[in-house]
């Protein structure tokens, strides 16, 4: 396969995960919507994506609201993400890739997987805490256990980014195309 091809087929995918996501961080704002006006019994089930916020909602109002939104940003955070990644296939110019534009968005894309990393920590301490309290939260921990590797991702696309910002300079100081 030539190159742009593949750049296009990346650029469909990165595309799908956003839209993907946008729709997962809906869920999550309805659904905090909705378990903040809805008074059910307990026997109501608030249950979003496969996670169950029917225990924490019943229990305490506080908590609930807390985690749902730090659960929307979270989702929100890796849905711009993918945001930016098709930021960069749309402008990339293969003819010459190094340019501020492609930096700069690199350099975005290096801090918003730290901050999901970040916000992964907070979510995962506050779970912790909240299984130790009783509560009945393990389905959520269950499926943040992959988001770790976020810092990962952080570390390798900010040296990527330096580089890409590095190559700008050689090039504008020689007038060079890399």
């Amino acid at each position: 396969m030539k190159t742009k091809q593949i750049l296009s087929i990346l650029n469909v995918l990165a595309w799908i995960a956003f839209i993907g996501l946008c729709i997962q961080t809906g869920t999550f704002l309805i659904a905090g919507i909705t378990g903040l006006m809805f008074e059910g019994t307990s026997q109501s089930k608030i249950a979003v994506i496969g996670y169950d916020f029917s225990d924490l909602h019943f229990q305490t109002k506080t908590n609930f609201i807390y985690l749902i939104s730090i659960l929307i940003f979270f989702s929100a955070s890796k849905a711009y993400l993918f945001y930016l990644t098709t930021e960069i296939l749309k402008k990339i110019n293969l003819e010459n890739p190094f340019n501020k534009i492609i930096s700069d968005l690199i350099l975005k894309i290096s801090y918003v997987s730290f901050e999901i990393w970040i916000v992964w920590v907070v979510i995962d301490q506050y779970i912790e805490g909240l299984v130790k309290s009783g509560y009945d939260v393990s389905t959520i921990k269950n499926h943040l256990d992959s988001a770790g590797s976020f810092i990962f991702l952080a570390g390798i696309i900010y040296v990527i980014a330096q580089i890409f910002k590095r190559g700008i300079e050689l090039q504008n100081e020689n007038d060079l195309t890399i």
